[in-house]
């Protein structure tokens, strides 16, 4: 089982990787929080790519009593923004996690939207869905959906604060006694996500 000195190895890990590289010039990088959860996150444009961005995140949860969770991302998104009043991306992501002695990992399809507020320049709001049906889900895992939403407000230049909601469901059906279809997260968050 993983435990929160694994979430903050692994993430500082992807956070110092992801600003370091000389073969991506990170284009953002995001952490979040709330009182069962962290959250660490990195977005960057693929270099000799107009507008493919690869992203990849590492989720700490102790929602559920029984177990804390771990769940890692990495995805590919075709991206559309103006860097100003938009940002709208379509694509795939591959789901990892580790929840007690269930562990597995998905492909989820979907995308996110989100749009400044007209009115007001510095207020952004959107949201994403993300969803791995049984026929992308391996091993043991039969579905992995993921939701959220937010409200962001830019404090100083490229520096963005933000309050949101995530639901974050995982069906595993592992043989035996041993079966989840429930919540490994939901609920609001606040967090921040530096843009270079």
């Amino acid at each position: 089982m993983l435990n929160k000195s694994t979430f903050i190895a692994l993430s500082s890990a992807l956070l110092i990787s992801a600003t370091a590289s000389s073969t991506f010039a990170a284009s953002s990088v995001e952490a979040n929080l709330s009182e069962d959860t962290a959250q660490a996150e990195f977005d960057t444009l693929l270099p000799k790519t107009s507008n493919l961005y690869v992203n990849a995140s590492l989720l700490y949860t102790e929602e559920n009593s029984n177990s804390s969770a771990l769940v890692g991302t990495v995805g590919f998104q075709g991206v559309e923004t103006d860097n100003a009043t938009y940002r709208a991306a379509v694509g795939g992501r591959l789901y990892l996690y580790d929840y007690g002695n269930l562990n597995g990992a998905a492909i989820a399809v979907g995308g996110m939207f989100y749009h400044t507020i007209p009115g007001a320049q510095r207020l952004s709001a959107g949201g994403y869905a993300w969803y791995a049906p049984q026929v992308t889900s391996f091993g043991d895992t039969e579905r992995i959906y993921e939701v959220g939403g937010r409200i962001a407000f830019r404090v100083i230049q490229n520096t963005d604060i933000f309050a949101g909601f995530r639901y974050l469901r995982l069906k595993n059906e592992k043989s035996g006694n041993t079966r989840f279809d429930d919540a490994l997260e939901k609920g609001p968050h606040i967090g921040f996500r530096l843009n270079f």
